[in-house]
């Protein structure tokens, strides 16, 4: 692994137990709560990724992810971009959507992590993308520190956490451990 990628993971990642809140995700989570409410932090039913269901999974089996708040999590990848998300040097074409399900320590639903590749010029400097997180369900810890479920999504300054890290990635993406890869 490179410096500049052990960099990116140490700035993203971990530290404390999956879902536990000793991650720098679990910490933006909570201090998300302390921002000022926004139209894109209300929180409603999922929009972007609400058919994740029907995409493709491509990862083997749940992986651990450092930079999604220690949690176990599955990957799935829409058709639009499926072909190209396989190719560690295609770009990814606008309507890709890949959505990250979770689980936290206990084994009960973490949060759902969606990406839009998005038109030239939504977010030219994060290449294009639109991230949203959405946890309809947390458990009573989480919901005590969040304040009920949340929806967090671009451009909200609640979801610019995804962002700050995913910039750091090749075509923005974290990928799935080669060892996972269902392809």
């Amino acid at each position: 692994m490179t410096p500049a990628v052990l960099a990116v993971l140490a700035a993203c990642g971990g530290g404390g137990a999956p879902g536990a809140g000793g991650s720098k995700m679990d910490r933006m989570m909570s201090e998300g709560m302390a921002m000022q409410p926004d139209p894109d932090s209300a929180f409603g039913p999922l929009t972007v990724g609400a058919d994740w269901m029907t995409y493709a999974k491509v990862n083997k089996a749940s992986f651990p992810s450092e930079t999604h708040g220690g949690r176990l999590v599955d990957v799935y990848v829409n058709p639009t971009g499926q072909a190209a998300y396989q190719q560690d040097d295609a770009e990814l074409p606008v309507g890709t959507v890949i959505v990250k399900t979770s689980k936290q320590a206990d084994g009960g639903a973490g949060p759902l992590f969606v990406m839009e590749k998005r038109a030239a010029g939504y977010a030219p400097d994060h290449g294009d993308w639109y991230y949203a997180i959405h946890w309809a369900e947390p458990d009573a810890t989480w919901a005590k520190k969040l304040g009920g479920p949340v929806y967090w999504r671009t451009p909200s300054p609640r979801a610019a956490y995804c962002s700050d890290c995913h910039d750091g990635y090749d075509r923005g993406v974290g990928g799935v451990p080669a060892e996972q890869r269902a392809w």
